[in-house]
C-alpha cells in the first residue's frame, strides 16, 4: 500500500466560470452578486488549501451564474414578445392619429423644381410621365423608336439632351380630336421656341411637343409639353448654347 501522493495548493485548479458569471452580469445581476461571492469564497478556500470548499463554492458560484443566465434569458425573450407585437398595433394607430391631425407622416418626394437648385447634382432621378412634365425640367430623350411612356428626369447641371420649355393646359370638355391638340400644342409651343432659344422657327428646328391621346384625356391628362432636344448632351440651360439651335446642327 502507498499514501496517496501530496497534494500542494499551489498544484490545484478550481474552474471559478467566468463566462457564466459574465454572462450572468448581463442578463440578470441580482443573481450575478451572489455567483461572484461564491467564486470568491472558491478563490479563498483554494488558497487555503480546502479543496472541498472551493469545490463547493465553485459549483454554487456555476449554479447561480447558469439560473441568472436563464432568468435573464426569458425576461429578455418575454419582453420582445411582448413589445413587439405592441409596436406593430401602436404604429398604425399613432400614424392614423397623425393623419387625423393633419400631420403627414409619409416622405414628400422631391419635386420637379427642386432638381434645379444648388444641391441638385446630389439628387437621384425621378421618372414621370412626360405629360406630367414642367417647364425647365431636364432629361435624356429616350429612343424614338419606342413610345415614351416615361422619362427620367434629372438635375439639369448634368448632362442632358432635352429640355422642357413649356406647358399649355388644354382646358376641359370633351376630346377636341387629335388634329385640334396638336394645333393648340405648337400655338404656344412656336413662340416659346423662338424667344427660348432665340432663332425663328423652321421645320428642321429642334423641338417637338408632347400631346395627350384620347385615353390620356380620359385620364385627366389635359396639357401639351412643349421641349427641345439636341444631338449633343450639355449641362445647364440649353438656351445657353445658341450654336445648338441653328438649323442643321440638330436633326
Amino acid at each position: 500500500m502507498t499514501a496517496p501522493p501530496s497534494i500542494r495548493p499551489e498544484d490545484l485548479r478550481v474552474p471559478v466560470h467566468r463566462g457564466w458569471i459574465t454572462a450572468c452580469i448581463i442578463l440578470f445581476w441580482p443573481l450575478a452578486i451572489a455567483a461572484v461571492l461564491a467564486a470568491n469564497r472558491a478563490a479563498g478556500a483554494l488558497g487555503a488549501g480546502d479543496v472541498w470548499t472551493a469545490q463547493r463554492e465553485a459549483h454554487r458560484a456555476r449554479n447561480r451564474a447558469r439560473l441568472g443566465v436563464l432568468i435573464g434569458g426569458a425576461l429578455y425573450a418575454g419582453t420582445l414578445m411582448l413589445y413587439v407585437p405592441l409596436g406593430l398595433i401602436l404604429t398604425p394607430m399613432a400614424t392614423d392619429s397623425l393623419k387625423a391631425e393633419g400631420i403627414d407622416t409619409a416622405a414628400a418626394e422631391p419635386a420637379p423644381g427642386s432638381y434645379r437648385t444648388a444641391a441638385a447634382p446630389k439628387r437621384e432621378p425621378i421618372t414621370i410621365d412626360p405629360l406630367t412634365a414642367r417647364a425647365g425640367d431636364c432629361f435624356m430623350a429616350p429612343d424614338w423608336e419606342t413610345a415614351w411612356g416615361w422619362v427620367d428626369v434629372i438635375p439639369c447641371s448634368r448632362l442632358h439632351d432635352a429640355q422642357v420649355i413649356a406647358v399649355t393646359d388644354l382646358g376641359d370638355g370633351e376630346f377636341p380630336g387629335t388634329s385640334e391638340v396638336s394645333d393648340w400644342a405648337w400655338y404656344d409651343c412656336a413662340p416659346r421656341y423662338e424667344e427660348y432659344s432665340g432663332a425663328s422657327l423652321s421645320a428642321d428646328s429642334p423641338v417637338w411637343t408632347i400631346e395627350p391621346t384620347w385615353d390620356d384625356w380620359g385620364d385627366g391628362l389635359r396639357r401639351a409639353v412643349c421641349f427641345v432636344q439636341v444631338d449633343t448632351p450639355m449641362r445647364g440651360e440649353l438656351a445657353d448654347y445658341p450654336g445648338l439651335f441653328e438649323v442643321g446642327a440638330s436633326s
